[in-house]
């Protein structure tokens, strides 16, 4: 590998770094060069997985969750055991299942489209699952799995106890929490979130942002005041009435669409609904059952 891509962590444990910098489409993988040598996640770019491929003996794959800028590249080590969440394993590495779990039956043939051209996806089943009661033993690194939904149903994190280091995944402490699927929700993001600070890490190693080691509990309040700061921009909006249509339109989450915008206008919808959906338990805003419009009442 070049000297550039790889950064330790440990003297184990190894980020990968992504190509774009690690954001999306792609993501920073891990590489654990133990008594056993295993990898997390394939979402770093083809060539990079072609690369380590040639010069590490890798053991196994693990996957956090079945997004594609997290498993894209599962294929190029299908050779090997490839461990993914029991949650997800039903649609893990099938392109089709996966587009149908993932956004409406209209997108899926556009969303399959996205994976195989800008992520290098190609279907790959995996061999085995994982559980929160799974610990993942490569010698002197023991990774404890913690099961954290909201993001997506089969999302989980690692924890190294013995230095104090948290996998995070796309928990990622960026600007962007996401939750932009049917079957993501606020509430088990927040206490996911929640779940982690609690461990009090001394490193969290992000998916989308790499390694992390300074100021760790300003990082978790900023990440989380952002659903905060989302519910505020969608009230702002709602001094008039508006349609669900309207207010995707306004793009209160995304900001823009530079790309695959009949898949980012499907995720800005659905993280306005779970906006709204909890925007209208708190009282704060009302929905007009005959036209469709919301109002804040605020």
């Amino acid at each position: 590998m070049r000297y550039e891509e790889i950064d330790p962590v440990t003297d184990k444990v190894f980020l990968v770094k992504g190509e774009n910098e690690g954001r999306f489409p792609y993501s920073h993988s891990i590489l654990i060069l133990d008594d056993e040598t295993g990898l997390i996640d394939t979402g770093c770019g083809i060539e990079i997985l072609k690369r380590l491929k040639r010069e590490y003996k890798v053991d196994f794959v693990i996957n956090s969750h079945t997004h594609p800028d997290h498993s894209a590249g599962n294929w190029v080590f299908r050779d090997k055991p490839i461990y993914v969440p029991e949650e997800g394993f039903g649609t893990s590495g099938d392109i089709k299942a996966l587009s149908e779990r993932l956004v409406s039956k209209d997108l899926a043939s556009t969303w399959r489209r996205f994976v195989r051209e800008y992520m290098g996806f190609k279907s790959c089943r995996p061999s085995l699952t994982y559980d929160e009661k799974t610990v993942f033993d490569f010698g002197k690194t023991m990774l404890e799995s913690i099961y954290t939904p909201g993001h997506t149903r089969d999302h989980y994190c690692f924890y190294e106890q013995k230095e104090g280091i948290l996998f995070s995944f796309d928990y990622d402490l960026s600007s962007f929490p996401w939750y932009g699927h049917v079957e993501s929700s606020i509430p088990e993001f927040e206490e996911s979130v929640n779940k982690l600070r609690t461990l009090s890490p001394k490193i969290v190693v992000s998916s989308h942002r790499g390694v992390i080691t300074e100021n760790i509990p300003t990082e978790f309040e900023k990440f989380l005041k952002i659903l905060g700061e989302r519910d505020e921009k969608i009230l702002s909006l709602l001094q008039n009435e508006k349609t669900i249509d309207q207010l995707v339109e306004c793009a209160p989450i995304y900001g823009k669409f530079p790309y695959a915008e009949s898949l980012l206008q499907y995720w800005e919808r659905q993280m306005i609904k779970k906006h709204l959906e909890r925007l209208i338990i708190a009282g704060k805003v009302a929905e007009t059952s005959k036209t469709g419009y919301y109002k804040n009442l605020r």
